[in-house]
């Protein structure tokens, strides 16, 4: 079956805004520990890590000394690590720590304990429903991530 241009952009255009929405909130049962940019940090560089402040503020699409202070903050309370650039002696590459690992997966419990009320009314076909069209979302976006990631300084 195939699809008209607009029918994509309107599905696209929906999946964005729906994403945004369901972040926000999901943001709104995380902890208050902590300021939510140091999530935000700490899962880029689960992804992408190790990475040089450069491209990390790339990712996070905020200015380097923005992204300097930032991982300074997390340097300070042990949560990432900076090391020299093996490959140009002038850069730093920041990875998490141990703790920075432990500090992400407790955020992101916190925020599940908050969400799980929500979705355990709901039929097991509409869990189903959800958890197919999250692997066909994943599927779909890998290679587009695989392609993005060699675009990155």
């Amino acid at each position: 079956m195939s699809h008209s241009h607009d029918d994509l952009k309107d599905l696209v255009s929906e999946l964005v805004t729906s994403s945004s929405r369901f972040v926000r909130l999901a943001a709104r049962f995380g902890s208050d520990e902590w300021p939510r940019a140091w999530m935000r940090a700490l899962s880029l560089l689960e992804e992408y890590q190790p990475l040089r402040i450069s491209t990390f503020a790339e990712l996070d699409r905020c200015s380097q000394p923005s992204a300097t202070a930032l991982l300074a903050k997390l340097g300070k309370n042990g949560l990432v690590t900076k090391t020299s650039d093996p490959d140009d002696s002038r850069a730093v590459l920041v990875e998490m720590t141990e703790a920075g690992h432990r500090w992400l997966a407790a955020s992101r419990r916190h925020i599940v304990d908050g969400l799980v009320p929500y979705l355990s009314d709901r039929d097991p076909e509409q869990i189903q429903k959800l958890t197919d069209g999250l692997s066909e979302l994943r599927s779909i976006l890998e290679p587009v991530d695989r392609e993005k990631r060699g675009t990155l300084s």
